[in-house]
C-alpha cells in the first residue's frame, strides 16, 4: 500500500465531513520501541485441606518426618511425603534441628487461606512509544507493508535509545495481555507481581498523515493526525501540535 493513496484517501474525508480549509499536510515517522519483557507469574489457589492441616500441625508441635505425620492425622503417608517435599521446594516450610517449621511465607499463606505456586518464567513483547509514554497493541508487520516509507521524523518525538519505563507501568499492560489471551478462570488465577528483565529489541518507524485544518467560522486551525500502527486518528499527537504551533499557524496562515 502506498502512503499517498492513503493521504489522498484521508484527504477527501476531511473535506467532506468538515468546512475548514486543509492549509498543511505532511507525512512522517515516530519511534516505537520492541521491547521484551520476562516476568514469573504466580498460580493462586485456595489452600486445599491437607496442605491446611499439615501447615497446622507443623505449626502447634515438632515433626521430624512424614511417618509421623501420617499416624497423627491418618492420611496415607505417601500423600503426605509427597505435600511436605512440594511445600519445603516452594518455601514453605524448612528445617530446623531435623524438625519441619513454618516459614514466614507458610504463616502468612495458611494466615489467607490461599496458596501461591511460582510457575515457569514466560515472556512476552510490548510495543512502547516514548513520545505518548504509553504502550501501544497493533501489528509491525503491516507498517512494513508501506512502499513509500517517509525519512522524515515528527519533529516533536522524544527519543530513547534505552528506555527506562517503571515496572508499575509495565505490570498493568502484561495483564491485560494475559486476561485476553488465557481462559478467563485460569487468567484470574494467575497474578504478576515482578518482572525480571526488559530487553530493547529494536526500535521501529511508523508513518503517521498530518492536516493542518483552518475553520473560518471559528477562526481557529485544529490538527488531525493518521496513525497507521493504530490505524485511526491519534489523538495525542493533535493535541500535541496543537498547544505548540497554534500561534506559528496564525501567523503564517
Amino acid at each position: 500500500m502506498e502512503l499517498q493513496l492513503l493521504q489522498q484517501k484521508l484527504l477527501e474525508q476531511l473535506e467532506s465531513k468538515t468546512t475548514g480549509t486543509i492549509v498543511q499536510k505532511d507525512i512522517w515517522c515516530f519511534p516505537v520501541h520492541t521491547i521484551n519483557v520476562s516476568y514469573k507469574p504466580v498460580l493462586r489457589t485456595k489452600m486445599d485441606i491437607l496442605m491446611k492441616m499439615l501447615l497446622i500441625s507443623l505449626q502447634k508441635a515438632k515433626f521430624k518426618n512424614s511417618e509421623q505425620l501420617s499416624e497423627i492425622l491418618l492420611v496415607e503417608e505417601l500423600f503426605v511425603q509427597d505435600l511436605l517435599s512440594k511445600m519445603h521446594k516452594t518455601g514453605l516450610i524448612t528445617k530446623v534441628e531435623d524438625c519441619y517449621q513454618l516459614t514466614e511465607k507458610g504463616l502468612k499463606q495458611l494466615a489467607n487461606g490461599v496458596y501461591e505456586e511460582d510457575q515457569d518464567t514466560t515472556s512476552v513483547e510490548l510495543l512502547y512509544s516514548p513520545t505518548h509514554q504509553s504502550f501501544f497493541s497493533g501489528d509491525i508487520e503491516e507498517i512494513l507493508d508501506f512502499e513509500d516509507f517517509p525519512e522524515k521524523i515528527y519533529r516533536y518525538s522524544s527519543h530513547e535509545e534505552e528506555l527506562n519505563i517503571d515496572n508499575d507501568k509495565i505490570l498493568p499492560e502484561i495483564r491485560k495481555l494475559q486476561h485476553n489471551y488465557e481462559d478467563d478462570q485460569q487468567s484470574d488465577q494467575l497474578f504478576i507481581t515482578s518482572i525480571d528483565a526488559i530487553e530493547n529489541v529494536q526500535i521501529n518507524d511508523i508513518p503517521c498523515l498530518e492536516f493542518i485544518i483552518f475553520d473560518k467560522e471559528k477562526s481557529s486551525f485544529h490538527a488531525r493526525v493518521w496513525n497507521t500502527l493504530l490505524d485511526s486518528w491519534d489523538t495525542t499527537l493533535e493535541y500535541q501540535l496543537q498547544e505548540k504551533e497554534q500561534s506559528m499557524w496564525q501567523e503564517k496562515y
